[in-house]
């Protein structure tokens, strides 16, 4: 599962902001998360990202899946 990143910031909720413990700059779109095949997308690692910042990634990913109890 991937999370695209832009520098197109807008201040929304489930946005986050990268920082100087990255190379990459911008905005985590945690909104738009995907399932990819990275062999047929000619995938190429450049850096992984915080824990912090994938802890919170994962945290509005699953707030949008998640089933509340009634």
């Amino acid at each position: 599962m991937v999370c695209p990143i832009t520098k197109t910031e807008k201040s929304l909720p489930f946005q986050i902001n990268l920082d100087d413990r990255t190379k990459t700059t911008g905005v985590v779109l945690c909104d738009q998360a995907k399932i990819i095949d990275i062999q047929a997308r000619n995938f190429e690692f450049i850096e992984k990202a915080p824990e912090e910042i994938v802890i919170e990634a994962i945290d509005i990913i699953n707030g949008f899946i998640e089933k509340e109890e009634q």
